[in-house]
C-alpha cells in the first residue's frame, strides 16, 4: 500500500494508518496545497526511487504510548511489502463525566498481518491459538469489499490550516543513528473561528529502507483530510518550514480542539499523547513471522469482535471453502 504510516486504528476490516508529521486527516481525497481535488484514495507517489534493497529490507520496532494516563504498546514488523502489528486493545470505564479514576481493561494479544506476497490478510489471537484469514486487496481489506466512491457535498465553509515546522538544530544519537529535534505546530480555523491548535515535539531519524518502501514521503503540497458526514468543507493550506518526513523515535503531542456547547459558549480541552520507540532493529526477519503458526486453527471470527451480519458470515464461509488449500500454500 502506498503512503500509510505510524499509528494504526482498526475499524472493522479497514486499517487506517496515520502520519506522525503534517497529517491533517483522511477522507479518501488527495488535495493540493490550494485545496483542489486531485484524485481519490490513499495513494501518494514516492519522492525517492525504490531500490532493490528496499524490496526485502526488514524492520522491527516497539512503540510505547501514553494517552492521558492510558498506557499501550505495539510492535511492528516489516519485511519487504509484508507487515505485522502486535498489540492489545484497551478500553477505559469511569462513572464520572468528565471521566476520572478511569479503570482500563486490556484485551488479548492480537497480531494483524498483511502478507502481500500471498495476497492475504490474517488476524491472530496469540493466546487462543486461532486466526482468521481473507484474500486481501492492496490495502489489506477483504478483496470482495468494494470501496464506495461517493463525492460529499460542499458545506460552503472553508477551513484554513497553517503548519509551521521548525528544526531546532538539536541532535543526539538514538539507536546508533543521529536524531534531529523538530517541532511542528498546526492551527485550523473554520471560516474565521478557531477550531483547533496542536503541537508535536519530536525526535526523528532518517527513514529506514523498509519503512520508506511502505511509507514514502508525500509530495510537496499534498495533504490528507478527514471528512465526517455527507458534507465536506473546502480546505486551504499554508505552511512555513520544511515538512518532517523522517522516522519518529520520540514524539510528544498536544492537541486542543475548540467547540461550542449547547449554549453557544466556546470550550476547549487539551489532549496529551506520547509515543516512544523503545526497541529498534533492522536485522533480517524470518518470513514465517508473516503467516499464522502451523498449529493455530483457522476460525471465521475471533472472540470479542462485533458479530458479523448474516451476509458477512455467509461470505466468509464461502471464502473459507474456496481457501481449503490455503494451509498448503502457507506451510
Amino acid at each position: 500500500m502506498d503512503g500509510y504510516i505510524s499509528q494504526h486504528l482498526n475499524i472493522g476490516f479497514e486499517t487506517l494508518r496515520l502520519s506522525s508529521a503534517g497529517l491533517v486527516g483522511w477522507s479518501g481525497t488527495l488535495l493540493s496545497k490550494e485545496g483542489d481535488r486531485q484524485g481519490s484514495g490513499l495513494r501518494l507517489r514516492t519522492a525517492k526511487p525504490v531500490t532493490g534493497s528496499m524490496l526485502k529490507a526488514s524492520l522491527k520496532f516497539r512503540t510505547d504510548s501514553l494517552y492521558g494516563d492510558m498506557t499501550t504498546s505495539r510492535t511492528e514488523y516489516i519485511f519487504g511489502l509484508n507487515t505485522r502489528v502486535e498489540n492489545r486493545n484497551c478500553s477505559g470505564q469511569s462513572p464520572d463525566v468528565p471521566p476520572t479514576n478511569v479503570r482500563y481493561t486490556y484485551g488479548p494479544q492480537r497480531a494483524y498481518i498483511h502478507n502481500r506476497d500471498l495476497g492475504y490478510g490474517f488476524e491472530i489471537d496469540i493466546d487462543a491459538y486461532i486466526y482468521t484469514a481473507w484474500r486481501a486487496n492492496e490495502y489489506g481489506s477483504p478483496a470482495w469489499i468494494k470501496p464506495r466512491d461517493e463525492a460529499p457535498e460542499h458545506s460552503g465553509s472553508t477551513v484554513h490550516c497553517h503548519i509551521d515546522t521548525v528544526d531546532t538544530g538539536e541532535r543526539k544519537i538514538i539507536f546508533g543513528q543521529t536524531a534531529r529535534r523538530v517541532i511542528t505546530k498546526n492551527t485550523s480555523r473554520r471560516d474565521l473561528e478557531l477550531t483547533s491548535e496542536s503541537e508535536s515535539d519530536g525526535w526523528y531519524i532518517d527513514a529506514p529502507a523498509a519503512w520508506l518502501k511502505l511509507h514514502p514521503p508525500p509530495e510537496q503540497g499534498a495533504y490528507l483530510i478527514l471528512t465526517v458526514g455527507n458534507k465536506r468543507d473546502d480546505y486551504r493550506f499554508t505552511e512555513s518550514g520544511e515538512r518532517e518526513t523522517g522516522f519518529p523515535i520520540l514524539v510528544l503531542r498536544k492537541h486542543r480542539p475548540y467547540f461550542r456547547d449547547q449554549d453557544g459558549v466556546v470550550r476547549s480541552h487539551e489532549h496529551l499523547h506520547r509515543d516512544e520507540v523503545t526497541e529498534f532493529s533492522e536485522a533480517p526477519l524470518d518470513p514465517d513471522v508473516f503467516i499464522p503458526p502451523r498449529d493455530f486453527k483457522r476460525v471465521m471470527q475471533l472472540g470479542g469482535s462485533v458479530r458479523h451480519t448474516l451476509s458477512e458470515r455467509l461470505r466468509l464461509r464461502w471464502e473459507m471453502l474456496k481457501d481449503r488449500h490455503l494451509r498448503a500454500r502457507l506451510w
